[in-house]
């Protein structure tokens, strides 16, 4: 073995690896594990409610003016909103170079500032990072239960209990639900306000100045001497007691008579109707829902808190009982022991197949101890770059494996029979082309990288390490160990058979290039090409554009011959993207969940919605199969049931028998619509009318004068007899619901005769659907809300509108006399984009889509020439998650194969050469098509993966046959010799059968559960599909586009 002078000892290069791995174990406890990436976008989202405000309201008081103040933060790049009836939201992109804790707390500085000149009715903005992991939902439920009112037990849970839990570091927050707060509800007779002449407004005032207190100014308290003089503040306010005489307040004076509040008033303090309901198994208890922060290990978080939990248990009141209700990570921890036991096995077979090659048990303990040295050194990295461990990363662990394997064993086996570590170039130029594949990841857009990016990063740390482990430890390792040749290298180099192996594979190399065209034939007809994508026309002008329409998009090429191109040169890329990709569908790893979602129509309460949902929770409670159902309802549109399975019922036939039973309760339910989905075939019997098969979105900074341009449009799609139920909405959504509202047309003239004005109608109605939060009271210590509500709020509807008299001074009329009333579609919601407007003009076509599409394209093009500066016209963009026509795929696509090209130009010195390594990856990706349709797998996060894989792990075995192909040639003085080509393939043939049957094997483990395995099986079955179709890409396709002379070399 070759010693450089400057070399260190063996010795002391073990001992600087074995402090490395000390290192390594100390820092294990404190990497983050998750189930999912829990890596956030460089985005903010803000959410705020409103109570039965409208969408323009809303978007006028509140969006605004949030939008206003939070475009001026500090790297922003998109500010983007939606207006809708009840509530709103705002999102906000950043730029990556971002610092988001600063923004974040910026952004909060902004909404506390605000907060104040907002309208009283508006909820508090809520602030929420923008993420792709499960860090949105909670860790850990308690249930907390005593024979108290539900209202004093929340309040001892908020006052004792919320307060030391939230300290505990990696907590996001600690929410109670379950009980709804005490308020004071002054409802009021408004028949008598009236026959009185009192107004609602004028109640609501009175009581306001009552708890009035104003600030006239300072003044200074003299004491005994001067120096005790003391300045103070001077207030004006009514002398009220600890106990509110809420009875006697004065509201108005009428015909010299003081009304007092309790006489045209009931006051009482009672609870607050509920705006929302969380509920487990159906239960009305109060729960302790924990959430945890981003980036933090959830089973230690976990851990510490049910610890923190069992010291509070101590200190409870008596008949108070804390109960842990759901841990949602001991899916957590069931689902990352189910990984670690496929990675040891997979590891086992990789161990026991390396035995059963070298049949030494020093060459196993080199090869095992690599690997722990190397997983060790990882870790230190994994810390300091902050890499999560998680479904992905752990993917990534697994695959890097084999590969650190391989490393190992061409150095060991360079060692063994050349005595230097020349090897480790080869070792340099694989690595870097696997780790330049992977690189690709980091182009992705941010929604599509932050769940592959801790993936690739993995791997690339791993086989950065594995290359310092196998130029220096795996050396140093062998000089104490002692290692001989092994067996297995004699055994496959026997002369006799190598020979008629080599005849035989020499004249099928020559016979091949001789039909070489056959081949390329054979390869573009099994690859395919994508006749399926060619546009039936195109509509720009031009010479292309004329030539094409007159060939490939004339009426005898797209009916007559296209169909049959398409089957013929489709190839396995045809049958791909029809019968797999576009049937594919993404999903995150979880349990099986089954959800049934359920909302009222338009008018209806979370009330009725909550009665409705009951109906639900009794129905489900009879089945003991279910492990834990949670309900959580919002809105009166909005509720949500999620139900479990016990862990032997989980994958069997009940909860498909569930979910039919389900659909059938919720038709008998009626009155409202309800969604099953999560197994098998989802319901809904829903009837939206928001869906239309044809849209077009306009933009501009004006929504009035927006809207009119949508109505113009809207007027001239009429004209077209196949152009049906024409809609203007705020949403592109397929859900997007058209909304409803009684308006009324009153007949001024009839007003003006019996001198009567509208807001005399107005100030009735008013009066009578008035429901308003007045300003709290500060009672027993404590801030209590206070209501005021007519007596006819909630009852009073449309016949009495039309029906019941209205007193105006001396004489009494009836609504119905001076007005119609009708039902009209109202309240779109409000969509801005950097504060510019969206509306979408939507409707159903009927007719082929290529006519749909030229009617589409000539309206927007006659409107888009009458729009001013500043707006703008658009068709709607329904490509999905993967767009043809973005270019940014390609171009990551091109990235790659350059990284490779260069790399191996490096290494050969050659400019042609590479181009053989290129063309074994296309052929690689015919394995994985053909893996994928012949056994009807689905194509989710994993099969994505494992083409990025498969770019770097397949050019290898192609790198080490040329690699050793042009040494050989340099030293023998000869180029592009069959003979010497033969020779390499010779010596490196049986290590690439190795290492790709190695691969396959640590992968097989991982499809031991099935398809119900997201991500995994997926990933494993691409990966091992295509690196077993490459073997044809090194037999065949290498040698058949590398340069050979005749004149064969002795």
């Amino acid at each position: 073995m070759e010693k450089s002078r400057y070399q260190p000892s063996s010795f002391s290069i073990l001992i600087v690896f074995i402090l490395l791995m000390i290192v390594g174990i100390s820092l294990l406890p404190l990497l983050n594990v998750q189930l999912t990436p829990s890596r956030s976008l460089p985005g903010l989202s803000v959410s705020y409610s409103w109570p039965d405000a409208s969408a323009r309201v809303i978007e006028q008081e509140v969006t605004s003016k949030l939008e206003g103040l939070f475009s001026g933060v500090k790297g922003i790049k998109e500010v983007s909103s939606r207006s809708s009836k009840g509530y709103g939201s705002i999102n906000l992109s950043f730029k990556k170079t971002v610092n988001m804790d600063a923004a974040r707390f910026e952004v909060a500085s902004l909404i506390r500032r605000a907060y104040s000149d907002l309208p009283e009715q508006v909820s508090f903005p809520e602030l929420s990072m923008s993420t792709s992991g499960e860090n949105s939902s909670p860790i850990l439920t308690y249930t907390l239960n005593a024979s108290e009112s539900p209202f004093f037990i929340q309040k001892y849970a908020e006052s004792y209990l919320v307060p030391k839990l939230s300290v505990i570091p990696g907590i996001s927050g600690v929410k109670v639900y379950g009980s709804t707060p005490y308020e004071w509800e002054i409802r009021f007779n408004s028949d008598l306000a009236q026959q009185l002449g009192i107004r609602s407004t004028e109640i609501a005032q009175s009581v306001s100045n009552y708890f009035r207190k104003d600030y006239l100014g300072q003044g200074t308290v003299s004491g005994i001497t001067s120096d005790n003089e003391t300045i103070t503040g001077i207030y004006l306010s009514n002398n009220v007691a600890d106990t509110v005489a809420w009875r006697s307040i004065p509201v108005k004076k009428v015909n010299n008579r003081m009304i007092l509040l309790g006489d045209i008033a009931t006051i009482a303090y009672k609870e607050q109707q509920a705006s929302s309901y969380f509920r487990i198994n159906g239960l009305n208890t109060i729960n302790l829902v924990i959430y945890p922060e981003d980036n933090v290990n959830n089973l230690i978080l976990a851990k510490k808190v049910k610890e923190e939990v069992e010291l509070l248990k101590g200190g409870l009141p008596s008949g108070y009982s804390l109960l842990l209700a759901n841990d949602t990570t001991q899916y957590l921890n069931d689902e990352l022991n189910k990984i670690s036991e496929r990675t040891f096995f997979s590891l086992i077979i990789l161990l026991t197949f390396v035995l059963l090659i070298s049949r030494k048990l020093k060459y196993l303990l080199l090869i095992t101890v690599g690997i722990i040295a190397n997983l060790l050194i990882a870790s230190i990295f994994y810390y300091l770059l902050r890499i999560e461990i998680h479904l992905y990363t752990l993917a990534g662990i697994t695959i890097s494996f084999g590969m650190i394997i391989d490393n190992s064993i061409i150095m060991i086996d360079h060692i063994l029979h050349q005595g230097n570590r020349k090897a480790f170039l080869a070792i340099l130029a694989s690595t870097l082309a696997t780790m330049g594949a992977l690189c690709v990841i980091f182009f992705f857009k941010e929604e599509q990288k932050i769940n592959l990016v801790e993936f690739a990063q993995v791997i690339i740390v791993n086989l950065t390490v594995s290359m310092g482990v196998a130029l220096f430890f795996i050396p140093a390792l062998m000089e104490k160990v002692k290692l001989r040749m092994p067996k297995f290298a004699r055994n496959f180099r026997r002369k006799r058979r190598a020979g008629r192996i080599s005849r035989f594979y020499e004249r099928f190399i020559r016979f091949s290039k001789r039909y070489k065209w056959a081949y390329i034939v054979l390869f573009i007809l099994g690859f395919g090409i994508p006749v399926q994508w060619l546009p039936a026309k195109i509509e720009q002008e031009g010479i292309w554009a004329e030539w094409y329409n007159k060939t490939l998009g004339s009426p005898f090429f797209t009916e007559d011959i296209r169909p049959i191109a398409e089957k013929v040169l489709g190839g396995s890329l045809r049958l791909f993207s029809e019968f797999v990709f576009e049937n594919s569908f993404y999903s995150e790893p979880s349990r099986t969940t089954l959800y049934a979602r359920g909302m009222m129509p338009e008018g209806g309460t979370v009330q009725q919605l909550n009665d409705a949902v009951v109906l639900m929770e009794n129905f489900l409670s009879k089945f003991n199969e279910i492990e834990i159902f949670q309900t959580s309802i919002t809105a009166y549109n909005n509720s949500s049931i999620s139900i479990q399975f016990k862990p032997e019922y989980e994958f069997g036939s009940f909860p498909y028998f569930l979910k039919e039973e389900i659909t059938s309760k919720a038709i008998s339910v009626g009155g409202m619509d309800w969604s099953v989905y999560g197994v098998g075939r989802g319901f809904s019997n829903s009837l939206n009318s928001g869906y239309k098969n044809s849209q077009i979105i306009l933009e501009g900074y004006n929504y009035d004068q927006l809207y009119g341009y949508a109505d113009q449009l809207k007027r001239k799609l009429q004209e077209n007899e196949r152009v049906k139920d024409i809609e203007i909405s705020g949403s592109t959504g397929w859900n997007a619901r058209t909304l409803y509202e009684y308006s009324i047309s009153f007949d001024y003239e009839g007003l003006g005769l019996n001198n009567v004005n509208v807001g005399q109608f107005y100030s009735f109605l008013k009066d009578k659907v008035y429901k308003v939060g007045l300003s709290p009271v500060y009672a027993n210590n404590e801030l209590q809300p206070v209501s005021l509500v007519s007596d006819s709020y909630g009852v009073f509807n449309v016949w009495d509108l039309n029906n019941r008299p209205v007193s105006i001074g001396d004489k009494q009329f009836k609504l119905s006399g001076f007005g119609t009333m009708g039902k009209q579609k109202s309240g779109n919601d409000i969509n801005k984009t950097n504060q510019q407007y969206q509306l979408v003009v939507a409707y159903d076509f009927i007719g082929p889509e290529p006519l749909s599409k030229m009617v589409r394209e000539r309206h927007e093009k006659e409107l888009s020439q009458i729009l001013p500066l500043g707006y703008s016209i658009r068709q709607m963009n329904w490509g999905g998650g993967w767009d043809r026509k973005d270019k940014k795929q390609y171009f990551l696509i091109l990235i790659v194969i350059l990284i490779i090209y260069f790399i191996c130009s490096i290494l050969f010195e050659s400019l042609l050469q590479p181009l053989a390594i290129i063309f074994m990856i296309p052929v690689s990706f015919i394995g994985v098509f053909l893996t994928f349709y012949l056994f009807d797998f689905n194509f989710d996060q994993g099969g994505f993966a494992s083409f990025i894989l498969l770019c770097g792990i397949v050019v290898n075995a192609g790198l080490y046959i040329i690699n050793d192909y042009n040494n050989f040639c340099r030293a023998k003085g000869v180029r592009n010799s069959l003979r010497i080509y033969i020779k390499a393939y010779n010596h490196k043939i049986i290590p690439i059968f190795l290492t790709i049957i190695s691969t396959v094997l640590g992968l097989v483990p991982f499809v031991w559960s099935g398809q119900k395995e997201v991500f995994w099986f997926a990933f494993a079955a691409g990966a091992m599909g295509g690196l077993i179709f490459s073997i044809t890409a090194i037999l065949i396709y290498l040698p058949l586009f590398l340069k050979f002379t005749t004149k064969n070399a002795k």
